[in-house]
This record gives structure tokens, sequence and C-alpha cells, in this order.
């Protein structure tokens, strides 16, 4: 073998075991910088994005460690509503969803202001007022609009708002009636309206669903006004899904074993139970179970109550209004008027008017001062259509005979209202015939109504000739003697003993 081969293959034996050793060497080089790179990452450092990498690391990230800038932009593309909701979740979304940056375009937008004069004026107030300065306009913009349809002048024959005033005033406002029935566990189960009546006197609302709460575990029922806030200026209605204000209307406690076996009246399907403040229950016979539920409410400001109450508090202008000083407190109560409908959700039965009704000194029995309207020995000749209570579902419909909404309204000597009312009401015929007169009437023809509440009672009294005529012979208003000294301040009650 040559030298020069020897020599080529020994250089080739000490770079091949260079080149491994260099080569492990450098590896375990490679990997300890490696391990140390590693390390140096994982340790915290002092500012924040070390400490959000901890976070994630440890899988406790959360929404609240957003920063601001971000959630407010996030905030930017929500609805107004949307806002609302999302003030209500923790403080600082409160902060930041009240922002006056996010509501000063929903101001310029909804409340109708064209000009920057007001933007102005809540410049210079806190971060948060833009919001409570575009409520407020949006109010009163919207109260506006309402009230531009109730005249000053109420109706000679009622003394109400006109019927159709009130409709328009609420149908401009978009407003809904909405029934909360809160159970024995707290649970609220809510409905919006189906039908709404408007009448003479009063307007009638209706609710049913497919699935209703049981009976036995409704501990209270409330009635709210939903009120939106923030309307199309093109169109005049509300923003679908907006923001809305509750006004408290009625609020009851319910206790169906009170009212369980006591019917007004009924068909082959439901029957017909009438509660307290107007409110009408339609209970499936057999399960008991809630056909439908309606409220009859009084025209008397009623607006006013829908647009002007609070979630917790029902609006009210009762006062106390005292008679001349000079009258002696067993004076007697003249010069009243009563206007007396029958009718069902949709039609009127009959109504009549009376005119300078009194309750003469002396008239007071049983704690009520009694108005005889028409006395047993007067007939007063009426047009009366069968009483007939038509109704449905979404399931079902018929009819009930021999019920009716009774709606009345009493006005006192200085032309106030002082008792309205509407609520279900039985008819009640009796068989026996009557001996008032010389004459007899026909068996089935006496026709008696009785309706009761707070403020007074009435009793009506229809009879049916032979012949096919119609006489009112017998209605009785009273009213009760603490209700009226609580509005005159009179001294009424004690003399009841």
């Amino acid at each position: 073998m040559s030298k020069n081969v020897k020599h080529r293959q020994h250089l080739s034996s000490y770079l091949t075991k260079h080149r491994a050793s260099s080569q492990q060497n450098g590896g375990n080089l490679h990997s300890k910088e490696a391990e140390k790179k590693k390390d140096e990452r994982l340790q915290p450092k002092k500012d924040s994005k070390a400490t959000t990498y901890k976070a994630i690391q440890r899988g406790k990230m959360s929404i609240h460690d957003i920063p601001g800038e971000i959630m407010m932009n996030i905030f930017s593309y929500l609805l107004p509503q949307d806002l609302i909701l999302a003030s209500q979740v923790c403080k600082t979304w409160h902060r930041l969803a009240n922002d006056n940056t996010l509501w000063r375009p929903i101001f310029k937008k909804y409340s109708g202001i064209k000009t920057g004069g007001s933007e102005r004026e809540v410049k210079h107030k806190s971060i948060e007022s833009m919001k409570q300065e575009c409520m407020t306009r949006c109010v009163h913009q919207r109260n506006k609009r309402v009230f531009k349809h109730l005249r000053k002048r109420k109706s000679p024959y009622t003394g109400l708002q006109e019927s159709k005033e009130v409709e328009q005033a609420l149908r401009t406002a978009g407003m809904t009636f909405e029934l909360v029935m809160i159970d024995s566990d707290d649970r609220e189960h809510t409905l919006g309206h189906q039908d709404v009546f408007y009448h003479t006197m009063s307007v009638s609302i209706r609710w049913f669903a497919l699935e209703m709460p049981p009976l036995k575990s409704i501990k209270e029922i409330q009635l709210y006004s939903r009120n939106p806030l923030f309307y199309n200026h093109a169109t005049g209605k509300p923003v679908k899904d907006g923001p809305y204000q509750r006004s408290l209307l009625i609020t009851q406690d319910f206790k169906w074993s009170d009212w369980k076996g006591k019917p007004v009246g009924g068909d082959e399907v439901i029957n017909l139970y009438s509660l307290p403040h107007g409110l009408t229950v339609a209970v499936y016979k057999g399960d008991e179970e809630m056909a439908f539920v309606s409220y009859g409410l009084s025209l008397d400001n009623l607006v006013q109550q829908c647009m002007y109450g609070t979630p917790e508090e029902s609006f009210s202008t009762s006062e106390n209004k005292c008679l001349d000083p000079g009258m002696s407190s067993r004076h007697g109560l003249l010069d009243y008027q009563l206007t007396v409908q029958l009718r069902s959700l949709r039609k009127e039965h009959w109504d009549d008017q009376f005119r300078h009704v009194d309750c003469r000194e002396g008239s007071f029995d049983g704690g009520y001062a009694n108005f005889t309207v028409v006395k047993p020995d007067q007939r007063i000749k009426i047009n009366v259509e069968e009483f007939v209570y038509p109704w449905k579902t979404d399931m079902f419909k018929g009819k009930v005979k021999d019920v009716a909404i009774l709606d009345l309204t009493m006005l006192d000597e200085g032309n106030n209202i002082f008792w309205a009312a509407s609520s279900l009401v039985k008819i009640e015929r009796n068989k026996e015939i009557s001996k008032m007169f010389d004459f007899d009437y026909r068996y089935d023809s006496i026709i008696s109504i009785e309706y009761a509440d707070s403020k007074g009672k009435i009793i009506i009294q229809i009879c049916k000739m032979d012949s096919g005529e119609t006489f009112l012979t017998n209605l009785i208003a009273s009213l009760s003697l603490e209700a009226i000294d609580d509005r005159f301040g009179t001294k009424y009650k004690p003399l009841d003993k």
C-alpha cells in the first residue's frame, strides 16, 4: 500500500471521529440552550403581557380581562336595548355601556332633535349623562304625540275621555298590555295581549296561550302597560324590539281555592269566574286548566295611567275634594249622574244614562248612601238584546249565555267621576211572577243583575212582557259611606249605627 493511500485512510478515520464528537457535543449544547430559553419564556415578566400569558396558561382568562377600549368597540355594534341589558351585567359593563360615546349617535337618531343644541347641553355633564338625556327626550316626544289626540273637554255623556280618542292615543304610542302571573316559586309567566276591545266607558283586554300556568300555583297577578321609547321618525311607528317602559296598572293577590266552584256562567267547555278589579278567568271544565284571562278597565285617566306609571307603582290622580264648608255634614247627596252599559267583549246589549239622581237625607242603610234611580213602581221602556258572551282561544271557541260585562260611571254634583267600574256579571233569571203591578210577567222574564266593589254596589231589574216589550223596573245605585267621607271629608259613617 502506498503512503498516499495510508495517509488518506488515516485522515478519513480522524475526521470521522472528530465529526461524531462535535455533533454529540453540539447536540447537548443545543438541547441545554433550548431548555434554558424555554425556562426563560415560562418565567413571568414584570409587564402586562406576562400576566396575560400566565392567565392563559392556567385557563383563567375571562371577558373582564379584555381592555375597556376593545369592549367599547364591541358595544358600539349593539342596539340600544342590548346596551341597556349589558349595563345590568356588572359595574364595569354598566360604566362602559352607559358611556356618552355610545349614546351620542343613539341620541341623534331617536331624540327627534335636529340641531346640536341639546348635545351641547350635556357636553360638560358626567360621562353617563347622554343616556339619561336621550331617554328623557324620547319619553317627552312620545307623550307629546300621544296626548295630542286627547281633547281637554271630556264626553258630556259619560264624563270620560272619548273612546275613539283613547284608542287613537294608545295606538299612536304602540302600547301593549302585559299580563304577569307569579307562581308559588316566584317565577313570572308573562303574556302579551291577543285582543283589545274599546267601548264607550271601558276597554277589555284578553290573553290566551296554548300553555298556561296551573291555577293552583298562581299567587299574584299583575297588569302592566308596555310603552315603547324609540320611534321611527319617518313612519311614526315604534322601533321593533326596542327598549320600553312598563307602567303598573293593577296588582292583586290570587288564590284559586277562594273562587273554585263559584262561576258566574259557563257552557259545555268552560266556566267563567268574575274576580275583583275587572278580572275574568275562564277555566276548562274537567281538568281545571286556564283557558283565557281578561281585564275590564275604565277609560277614566287610562292614558295617563299607561304613560305615567312606574313598574312598582301605578299612577293615581285621586284627591280629596271638600264640599262647601257651610253645608252640614248631614246633608244629602244631590244631582248625581249615572251611566250604565251591559255588553259582551265586542257588542253592546243595552246602555242608558240617568241625570239628576239624588240621595236624600235618611237614605242611608247598611253603610251605603242609596240612590234610587228607577223605583219599583216605575217602568222605563228599553231595548235589550239577548245576553250572550262569545269567547275563543287558540283551540276552541263558544258562547256563554246569561252573562255580560257591566260598565258604569257615576259623576258627583261637580261632574267629577266618583265611581267607575267594568266587570263580568251574572244574569239571574227569576221564575217567580212579579206582584208589583196589576198584571203578570211571563215566566223567566224577570232579569236581575247585581254588582259590588269597595266604592259601591248596584242592583238592576229588567222585565219582559208577554207582548215582547222590555222595561227597566228597578235600579238602585249605592255608594259606600266610607268612600264618600274619604272623598269629601264628610261624616256620614258615624250616622250609620
